[in-house]
């Protein structure tokens, strides 16, 4: 027994219709969200090959089963390029990057996607990951017994 939708069928029309768009609307907006932290993890994990990465650039394309990224290259923050698809060697486990691309791009709601049109290319996408926090530093205690 499902008692949400026993409620739900109890309702007028005019009732229904207004949970149905309200809940499609929280449900976008978890997408949306859902795909933000998608494109975090692709940060982090570009990151682990190159700490000092501020943009990344990539293609989506289509392949078989659908939506599929590919990388392009990797710029630090002066815009040096630390990394391309045509002068450097392989990415290091590339599909680590890649998939999540790919699963932030597939679950955006009308195309609001955590990415932009690159600077290079119109058909290239770019994303700025955040810059992670830096670590807290822990609070200094006085020694016990201590004066202050």
């Amino acid at each position: 027994m499902n008692t949400a939708i026993d409620a739900y069928l109890t309702l007028s029309r005019q009732q229904r219709d207004g949970v149905r768009t309200t809940v499609r609307s929280l449900a976008v907006h978890a997408g949306e969200h859902y795909a933000d932290l998608l494109a975090a993890d692709v940060g982090t994990a570009a990151r682990e090959v190159f700490p000092q990465l501020a943009r990344l650039v990539f293609t989506i394309g289509e392949d078989i089963l659908g939506p599929s990224a590919s990388l392009v290259a990797a710029y630090d923050i002066a815009g040096h390029r630390l990394w391309h698809v045509e002068h450097d060697d392989e990415w290091p486990d590339e599909s680590d990057v890649t998939d999540k691309l790919t699963a932030a791009y597939e679950w955006c709601a009308d195309n609001r996607v955590p990415f932009r049109q690159a600077r290079e290319d119109p058909d290239m996408y770019e994303y700025l990951p955040p810059t992670p926090p830096a670590p807290a530093t822990p609070p200094t205690h006085p020694e016990a017994g201590s004066q202050p």
